[in-house]
């Protein structure tokens, strides 16, 4: 059983410009204990390769492996989620997650959310969150 003060949180990174501030919340979150499930959409780990000198490896294990080591964590504090892994916890509402930030959100995946078009496992996570009636922190960016 978790402490209290510990929560699981729920961080997708989209295709907008401003990945190191979902990178800079990672790291926060990451630092204070909390468990992190990641979901980095296609269109965000291109823009990550244009705008920060992270060189974020594509597939899902390897990545978790690399942020592990980057923000020296312990490994069960993060778990990274590809685009489609439907049984994932986010995309349940059995999974128990307290809440969700979406950082940086472009405006393709803020209208997905907004409308129910659960495409992908990012939105279908934020559809969970607000089923559940639990926080969801949307951070739109957009230049």
């Amino acid at each position: 059983m978790q402490p209290e003060n510990v929560k699981t949180i729920s961080l997708a990174m989209t295709g907008a410009s401003g990945a190191q501030y979902g990178f800079r919340l990672l790291e926060l979150l990451l630092a204070r204990g909390h468990r992190v499930y990641l979901m980095v959409s296609k269109a965000a780990q291109v823009v990550i390769g244009m705008e920060t000198d992270v060189a974020l490896p594509g597939r899902c294990q390897d990545m978790q492996k690399f942020l592990v080591e980057r923000y020296a964590c312990e490994p069960d504090r993060l778990q990274v989620f590809g685009e489609d892994e439907w049984t994932a916890p986010p995309a349940s509402g059995t999974g128990r997650v307290d809440a969700m930030v979406v950082c940086p959100c472009s405006m393709g995946a803020l209208s997905a959310i907004a409308t129910g078009a659960s495409n992908k496992l990012i939105e279908r996570a934020a559809d969970v969150m607000l089923k559940e009636r639990r926080k969801l922190i949307i951070v739109p960016r957009e230049t």
